[in-house]
């Protein structure tokens, strides 16, 4: 397709869902509102969580750094990948209404699911990086203050 959606899909993950502004040079950025019709599957809202509890986290300047540097190069990827789908899904709604080939609407529709895996892997991405950059002590209290409980199985 386009060169956008190559270089976006070539790219990955987070969070997603986190299109910060700046606070205060010693807090960690807010987050945007996760707008769930961009992913494949309902996104694990981590960022959210942990930009909200991140002093009782007691992260490091380090990690506070580090999840700052996150949130920039995934913002960075995701903006022109949900312009992407926006554009893509208002262009498949108006060519269920008039284009009488289904082969045309479900290629559409393929591609449009295929951002969406893509804008979901970010999220995947994002939790995978956040596990890095946190203690595992840390990681496990963020999944605590975010509601998800994972069984060691």
């Amino acid at each position: 397709m386009r060169k956008l959606f190559l270089a976006t899909a070539a790219v990955g993950l987070f969070t997603a869902a986190t299109a910060p502004q700046a606070v205060a040079d010693d807090h960690l950025p807010r987050p945007r509102i996760c707008s769930t019709h961009y992913y494949i599957v309902e996104p694990v809202k981590l960022m959210p969580v942990l930009l909200k509890h991140y002093k009782e986290l007691g992260l490091t300047e380090e990690q506070k750094k580090a999840i700052k540097e996150l949130i920039r190069t995934i913002k960075e990827r995701i903006i022109p990948l949900d312009r992407a789908i926006d554009r893509l899904s208002e262009r498949v709604r108006k060519d269920m209404l008039k284009e009488e080939d289904r082969i045309v609407v479900e290629g559409e529709m393929r591609v449009l699911a295929n951002l969406k895996v893509e804008r979901s892997l970010y999220n995947y991405l994002c939790i995978r990086s956040l596990k890095k950059i946190l203690t595992e002590e840390q990681f496990k209290k963020l999944l605590s203050l975010a509601g998800y409980d994972i069984d060691d199985d």
